[in-house]
């Protein structure tokens, strides 16, 4: 899926700069633009980043790019959010041993942090991804993060502008695929979602756009 959007990306940019002035005329003073003859060939190709976290499932995601083809790095900033003393449980686990802390945590999501060594909340993940923001907002080239829920919370509503209150309760199901382009107004956001073989009519491990996709509250999620 993603060769082929880099290939639809790169015949876009090409398409858009031998059509991006008409041919010059008699005292026309305009620079001339250098990609408008078709034989000068392609734009110079983009390079494309992934970054993954440190947990094994999101490496493991990953391990099919082409190091050749892909910058691929891992970064702990990216790490799923830690929950401290109950690390690893289910979300039936920490209702029925930790019921208090279920309740405390349901009232504020936000401000909520997990008991125990390490534990975390969505502000510790704030605050530990605004280096990655930085990195991204003064990248040039793409990039595609293999991450996890809260991460991806957290950079969906910075980057669509969200107000915090709203970051821990946003939806995002486990299959799915964000994409944000930078424009002049602000950014160009499209949703696609995995569609595995077993599914009707569905071409094996591709994802497909879920038209008219809007972020909005999840019914219910520990996480």
């Amino acid at each position: 899926f993603m060769n082929e959007q880099r290939h639809r990306w790169a015949v876009k940019q090409l398409y858009k700069a031998q059509h991006s002035h008409f041919p010059p005329q008699p005292g026309d003073t305009t620079p001339p633009n250098p990609y408008y003859d078709p034989e000068s060939g392609p734009l110079p190709a983009t390079s494309f980043c992934v970054w993954t976290s440190m947990l094994k499932r999101s490496i493991q995601t990953a391990q099919y790019f082409d190091d050749e083809e892909y910058d691929m790095k891992q970064m702990r900033m990216l790490d799923e959010l830690n929950a401290g003393l109950m690390e690893g449980m289910s979300y039936a686990t920490i209702r029925a041993q930790f019921a208090d802390e279920y309740r405390v945590r349901m009232r504020d999501k936000l401000h909520y942090r997990y008991p125990g060594q390490g534990g975390e909340g969505y502000l510790d993940i704030i605050n530990r991804l605004r280096p990655v923001i930085v990195e991204l907002e003064r990248m040039t080239d793409h990039v595609l993060l293999v991450g996890h829920r809260s991460v991806a919370r957290v950079l969906l509503a910075y980057f669509k502008g969200l107000d915090r209150c709203q970051v821990a309760d946003l939806d995002v199901p486990l299959g799915m695929l964000y994409c944000l382009e930078p424009k002049p107004y602000g950014v160009d956001f499209k949703a696609y979602r995995y569609r595995g073989g077993g599914d009707a009519g569905a071409e094996e491990g591709m994802f497909e756009e879920v038209p008219g996709y809007r972020l909005g509250p999840a019914a219910n999620d520990m996480q």
